[in-house]
């Protein structure tokens, strides 16, 4: 039998190898940073927990140039040769939506762990057959909704558990900010899904998460203005949840400037702010407002992608009796939920009626 001499080291026991899928902004400027502050399992002195066997992308040329920027061994430009590899414990897949499905089912059908930025896919039933294919080989599948490790975001979670601001009434999601020339490519196509499936999906995640609670119904506009020529670049929407009746109102838009950020959740005993969860420049805050009052509450923590791979990789290696302990990080059927319920807010859009989720 052929060792290889990279897994077989001591050093490298308990160590994620990862495989990336896409050569892709956020895994340059979020991933690969947070891969390289994982710490070692076994706590070695200058040792790292991650490995990043190498990237594969549908661009040879990409691929390559993504390598060498970000200092990695190999861009591979065979899928199966990379997630062949005994080394490669998971796949990170962040490609353009139309890849996803493609690439994660073939990272589950090689044995590997999958963590996928969303959407997972661009039908609910190519999503619900992921989540079947995780299941039936017994791995862990992650589709990445990182904003859940935000610390600002992760302690108001903590104080809706404590009912600290009693029972949730309803509340409000806004994600405005102009779409950066930079990325008004595929994001504005029909198969890269418009502003609904790059940030409302993040908006139905943390509603589903924060109220524990399943969308039973949406209610949408959506607009065309300067962006959006075959897809929506901007959409309000309304949310009623299953269990409890509350409305959820969220506002994303890639059009509106100057305006911030903001989850708002409001309660029977006070009501509960986080600013800046989307934004790339200031870390999110989170204030506690009760008879017009406005405290301050300190958080701290490590960024939301940094976080969500510690979360991760403590998952994959530490599963209990055939099942995961994902603690924060959403689920295979989390990614299925959101993105029929993502569809949905599309077909009111279009069809100018509410639409119930089944």
């Amino acid at each position: 039998m052929k060792i290889d001499p990279i897994s077989s080291n001591p050093e490298n026991r308990g160590v994620v190898g990862w495989a990336l899928l896409g050569a892709s902004r956020v895994a340059q400027q979020f991933l690969i940073p947070a891969l390289r502050t994982q710490s070692h399992p076994n706590g070695l002195p200058g040792q790292n927990g991650a490995r990043m066997i190498g990237v594969y992308s549908h661009s040879a040329r990409g691929g390559a140039a993504f390598a060498s920027h970000n200092r990695l061994v190999r861009a591979y430009e065979n899928l199966d040769e990379l997630l062949g590899r005994n080394d490669v414990d998971a796949a990170y897949i962040s490609s353009q939506p139309r890849h996803q499905y493609v690439l994660a089912l073939a990272a589950l059908e090689a044995g590997k762990h999958v963590l996928c930025e969303t959407p997972m896919a661009l039908a609910h039933s190519e999503a619900a057959a992921l989540e079947r294919t995780a299941r039936m080989h017994g791995l862990l599948f992650v589709p990445n909704y990182a904003y859940r490790g935000d610390a600002a975001l992760a302690r108001m979670a903590e104080m809706v558990r404590d009912y600290a601001i009693g029972e949730l009434l309803g509340g409000q999601i806004v994600n405005c900010a102009p779409l950066p020339p930079d990325l008004q490519s595929w994001r504005l196509r029909p198969d890269g899904g418009g502003v609904v499936l790059d940030r409302t999906i993040h908006d139905i995640d943390l509603v589903r998460w924060l109220f524990a609670d399943e969308v039973d119904q949406v209610a949408a506009l959506a607009s065309r203005r300067s962006l959006g020529q075959d897809v929506d670049d901007e959409v309000v929407v309304n949310l009623r949840l299953r269990r409890g009746g509350q409305l959820v109102h969220c506002h994303d838009s890639f059009v509106t400037p100057h305006r911030f950020s903001s989850v708002e959740l409001y309660g029977s005993r006070g009501s509960l702010r986080v600013h800046h969860w989307w934004s790339r420049r200031r870390p999110s805050e989170l204030l506690h407002v009760r008879n017009d009052e406005v405290e301050v509450i300190p958080v701290e923590g490590p960024d939301h992608y940094t976080a969500t791979v510690r979360a991760f990789h403590a998952a994959q290696q530490n599963p209990a009796n055939g099942a995961f302990r994902t603690g924060f990080l959403a689920t295979a059927s989390d990614g299925v939920r959101n993105l029929q319920t993502a569809l949905a807010v599309l077909e009111s859009a279009r069809n100018g009626v509410s639409v119930r989720i089944e």
